[in-house]
């Protein structure tokens, strides 16, 4: 049999007091802890047992009590204690159905006297809980009738307890004290049910589920309502969405400064000689390459080419460490990259110094001017090189580090090796693969964008709006920049700084160095001035179409240079029959 007895009393488990409810025969249907801990068996073993087998002594009261329907109080022996017991009938729709059996060791009558009955124990106990639940719960009989309402309920949707009990649900739904009852449904459907229900009252958000509880008959008798307040999960939930949108705007500024800082140091590759040149970095970044070699004149970016190859590598996340070669003496060099020990060398540190390819640790070392390095120090690079230990300077014990190595010079290795300057062992050590970079010279098409690039980054810095006119473009596109990218930014940052106009062009062309022009500007067509002012604008725009087609290998070339894109660059051939 189910009904709220064996559905919900499964909460007094652990009473303590004995609890049992049988069939109206005294077939035994279900039992809590202490009873079972009472007659030394589980729940399985007792369930269709007769109670009398339990309760000798209660044989003649329950045949009383089966006979008379009256509740039977009747003291009895278990397990040789003195039980006092409590038998009561349960009646619904006044048809008895079954019984409760209450029992507790018996009191001497000065405790008695101090305490209820046990069905009154029990009854505070199930109430005790009840209320102390967070959760809102009503219990409503067969027709709808609220017969139970917990106190959390109560705050829940602020009501009173004593305006609803014995009152039906769809009459408080008609006078609009709720908007919809789950316990209609579940009358409807027989079924559990669950609704999501709005309190206007206390604006708080419910999720309400009904489970009808039936008698031996399979008729519904009780229904118990369960009432999950949603406010504060939705209150979380919002919180989690605006923690949500403050992470992915985080993220997006994030991204935005990593944005800005890889524009910094982004390489400009419009040429192809460039492009083959970072397709290979980027091979051998993907592979985890080291000892590679980077060759270029001075000022083409090696540096940061060796930087960006690091970026593309596995162990992006471990240190970069550079160190050039040329800057130092070779005492100081062998110190800054191999480290020391105490009392190594007079004004040394006391307690020593861990070098640069210590730092580099499971990242990258860049050796930049490795040309310079000396000879005796070459001999220690390459003794690391081969087995990867070295030992500090005035150290005896050998150091173990595991980095990858990239070097970089403008000077020609393999002579310096024929000439003695260099151990052509270590040249064949670094340059397990080699990288060149040609020099701007060698890629005029990298030169516009270029100059577009810094252009962007000195206004950003130094709050300036100025531009640079095609004329001026093409102009620095046929100058030789000795200096390579070095110079070219150079020009652009003093161009910016110092120039009070918008156009920056006097300024940028007054910094060329005049043995580098290799390219003069010549005087306009002396029949422009004859012309009307539609065809002096035709004439024009194909004389620089003329010029850039003679600079530029293609029409994408040619709208870089020109800056307009390349669509409208084939009209205009087309045009002008070019």
């Amino acid at each position: 049999m189910q009904n709220l007895i064996f559905d919900s009393l499964k909460l007094f488990t652990f009473l303590d007091h004995g609890m049992l409810v049988c069939s109206e025969h005294g077939q035994i249907i279900w039992a809590n802890r202490y009873a079972m801990h009472s007659f030394n068996c589980q729940e399985n073993e007792l369930q269709q047992k007769n109670i009398r087998l339990f309760f000798p002594g209660i044989r003649l009261p329950l045949e009383q009590a089966i006979a008379s329907e009256t509740v039977t109080l009747a003291p009895c022996n278990l397990n040789n204690q003195k039980m006092s017991c409590t038998l009561q009938p349960i009646t619904m729709q006044d048809r008895k159905t079954s019984w409760l059996l209450c029992f507790k060791e018996h009191e001497t009558e000065s405790t008695s006297s101090q305490s209820g009955s046990p069905e009154q124990d029990i009854a505070l106990q199930m109430k005790s809980i009840i209320d102390s639940s967070s959760d809102g719960i009503w219990v409503c009989n067969g027709q709808g009738v609220v017969v139970i309402v917990n106190k959390a309920s109560q705050i829940l949707n602020g009501v009173k307890a004593e305006k609803i009990l014995g009152r039906r649900v769809d009459t408080l739904v008609a006078e609009r004290v709720f908007d919809q009852s789950v316990t209609t449904k579940v009358l409807q459907s027989g079924k559990q049910e669950s609704i999501l229900q709005h309190v206007k009252k206390t604006g708080r958000k419910l999720l309400c589920t009904a489970t009808p509880v039936r008698d031996s008959q399979g008729e519904i008798f009780l229904i118990v309502v369960n009432e999950r307040d949603l406010t504060e999960l939705e209150s979380l939930k919002l919180q989690c969405e605006h923690s949500k949108q403050l992470t992915e705007r985080y993220k997006e500024e994030i991204r935005e400064i990593q944005q800005q800082k890889s524009e910094k140091k982004r390489i400009i590759a419009e040429s192809p000689a460039m492009q083959n040149t970072l397709t290979r970095a980027g091979k051998l970044a993907t592979l985890g390459a080291t000892n590679i070699l980077i060759l270029g004149d001075s000022g083409t970016g090696k540096g940061l080419l060796a930087s960006t190859i690091h970026e593309h590598s596995a162990h992006r996340e471990k240190p970069f460490i550079e160190i050039n070669c040329a800057a130092l003496p070779e005492s100081l060099l062998e110190a800054e990259l191999f480290g020391y020990e105490r009392g190594a060398f007079t004004g040394a540190s006391r307690k020593g110094k861990a070098g640069l390819v210590e730092l580099a640790e499971g990242g990258t070392l860049f050796l930049d001017e490795i040309g310079d390095m000396p000879l005796g120090l070459q001999a220690k690079l390459l003794k690391y090189l081969d087995n990867g230990e070295f030992r500090r300077l005035g150290g005896t014990r050998a150091i173990q580090v595991q980095c990858s190595v990239i070097s970089a010079t403008n000077q020609q290795l393999s002579q310096l090796a024929a000439q003695g300057k260099f151990r052509e062992d270590l040249f064949y050590r670094l340059n397990s693969f080699t990288l060149e970079i040609p020099p701007l010279r060698k890629r005029r098409e990298d030169i516009p964008a270029l100059l577009s690039h810094y252009l962007k980054i000195y206004n950003l810095r130094y709050g300036r709006d100025a531009q640079i006119s095609w004329e001026t473009m093409r102009i620095l596109q046929q100058y030789n920049f000795p200096g390579n990218v070095r110079e070219l930014k150079n020009i652009v940052k003093n161009g910016v700084v110092f120039s009070d106009e918008p156009t920056i062009d006097q300024c940028l062309l007054s910094l060329m160095q005049p043995s580098q022009k290799i390219y003069q500007t010549q005087e306009p067509h002396s029949d422009v001035v004859s012309l009307n002012m539609q065809e002096a604008v035709e004439y024009t725009e194909r004389q620089v179409l003329i010029r850039s087609r003679t600079m530029c290998r293609t029409t994408r070339e040619m709208a870089v240079m020109l800056g307009i894109s390349q669509p409208s660059v084939v009209r205009k051939l087309k045009k002008h029959n070019l």
